[in-house]
């Protein structure tokens, strides 16, 4: 999500930018985890640049002109032990 995200910005600012996937665009990691949108669990200091990331991914199809599949939702903490 680095390197597109990086190649998207330069684009957006003029430059002529190559993107070279190492195997199908999207396709590990960067392209399951939407990139830290999360914002519960996280130290305090990284909530600015969450929050960031949540405007920026909220509104895919401005930046990008497809809506990427991104969906909001919750995520659920579990804890398997008294101690946890």
């Amino acid at each position: 999500i680095v390197g597109a995200s990086a190649a998207l910005m330069l684009a957006q600012k003029g430059r002529r930018v190559v993107l070279l996937e190492r195997d199908f665009c999207g396709s590990h990691s960067s392209g399951v985890n939407y990139g830290g949108v999360r914002r519960q669990g996280r130290p305090l200091h990284q909530l600015p640049l969450s929050q960031r990331a949540h405007e920026l991914w909220s509104d895919l199809p401005g930046l990008i002109g497809i809506d990427g599949e991104y969906v909001r939702s919750g995520h659920l903490k579990l804890a398997r032990s008294h101690e946890d």
